[in-house]
């Protein structure tokens, strides 16, 4: 399923490189002993502001593979929390790199494990460890446990189009907790038979699924936007979406296979970037280019951002919408090209297709993946 869009959030300044301004070189000249030494201090603050533990489940048993991130409480504004992956014992080490109050959250999503980050999926009754790191205490040792909660119930399923039965390729979910309508989380599900995994709150939650063309879809019955939802930890109840199109829609492709030759444009043959294209350069700004297509009066451009943990992958896992409230909007795009601020040091992917002076949209081209080194 789509990882959550909070999730990114956090792990994306988690895997962001440490980037220390040089001295200058004539400094280095001039005084290379006080240089030395203060290479050696900055080297020593960076490596021993740690935090050590371990991990436990509920009955107090290690966990392995149990990635564990450490939340400052300036978060908001520096944008970076580091973390540490248990071992067979379930010990972690976590290099901070600096002094502050840190939060700890453990998270296995594919385990059924998902982040607490978000309140939405706070377990009502774990607390959550905290740990003050300063100069007179750089290190925890291996002292800190930290307790797993039980695992999230889940939400299995797939949107179809309740007129032609054709899967929905991607749908926006929105679920709230019932005794808390602002405490929520969103995610998209992109996926070409329609298929999705919601992780549950442990709460009561509200659920709205909606998509480009259809009509809002409410609780498990399509009609109710107060029904309640309860999953116990580690269950699944499966369930099929059936979403209606909009009147305007009704007869338009949404879907690529309701697509015609000669009724809908060609897909833009695509130019920059290449396909799997590793990127090293920030500020991040990716220029999009394709070749014209004849009797387009504009394009559309669709980004996404995809997983980003493990630096080794050369693939899209869990791709989600590309937010572009920074720069102009993806649609109504006139000339071949779009240019944007891509969000981290992760892969994307991207398609364009073309706008006929009806409105009707094209074929749209294949996804090109990339990734970005920094």
């Amino acid at each position: 399923m789509a990882h959550l869009f909070l999730l990114f959030l956090v792990t994306r300044g988690l895997e962001g490189a440490l980037r220390i301004q040089s001295t200058s070189r004539s400094l280095f000249l001039i005084a290379a002993l006080c240089f030395a030494a203060s290479a050696s201090s900055v080297a020593q603050t960076e490596t021993t502001y740690l935090i050590g533990g371990r991990v436990l489940d509920e009955s107090n048993q290690p966990v392995a593979d149990i990635r564990v991130c450490a939340v400052p409480e300036d978060y908001d504004k520096v944008r970076k929390a580091p973390c540490g992956l248990s071992d067979a014992a379930g010990n972690f080490v976590i290099r901070t790199g600096r002094p502050a109050l840190y939060r700890l959250f453990p998270e296995k999503s594919a385990a059924g494990y998902f982040v607490q980050f978000s309140p939405f999926f706070r377990h009502p009754s774990f607390p959550i460890t905290e740990v003050v790191l300063n100069e007179s205490n750089r290190t925890t040792s291996a002292s800190v446990s930290v307790s797993l909660s039980p695992k999230n119930g889940t939400l299995i399923g797939k949107s179809v189009d309740a007129g032609t039965g054709r899967p929905i390729d991607n749908t926006w979910f929105l679920l709230c907790q019932s005794a808390n309508p602002k405490v929520c989380w969103s995610t998209s599900a992109k996926n070409p038979a329609g298929k999705f995994h919601l992780p549950a709150a442990y709460v009561p939650f509200t659920l709205r699924a909606y998509a480009r063309g259809y009509e809002d879809r409410f609780g498990l019955n399509g009609i109710d936007k107060n029904q309640p939802i309860t999953l116990a930890p580690g269950t699944s109840f499966e369930v099929v979406f059936y979403l209606k199109r909009r009147p305007l829609t009704v007869n338009r492709g949404l879907d690529e296979s309701e697509k015609q030759p000669f009724a809908n444009l060609p897909a833009p043959a695509q130019l920059a970037p290449a396909d799997q294209v590793e990127l090293n350069h920030y500020p991040r700004l990716t220029k999009l280019e394709w070749q014209p297509v004849e009797g387009a009066v504009s394009y559309s451009v669709e980004a996404d951002f995809c997983d980003g943990r493990n630096k080794k992958l050369r693939e899209c896992i869990n791709p989600q919408p590309h937010s572009f409230k920074k720069d102009s909007p993806p649609i109504g795009i006139v000339g071949t090209s779009y240019e944007f601020a891509f969000v981290g040091s992760q892969p994307g992917r991207w398609r364009v297709w073309a706008i006929d002076s009806k409105g009707l949209e094209g074929f749209k081209s294949p996804w090109r993946t990339f990734f970005y080194l920094k």
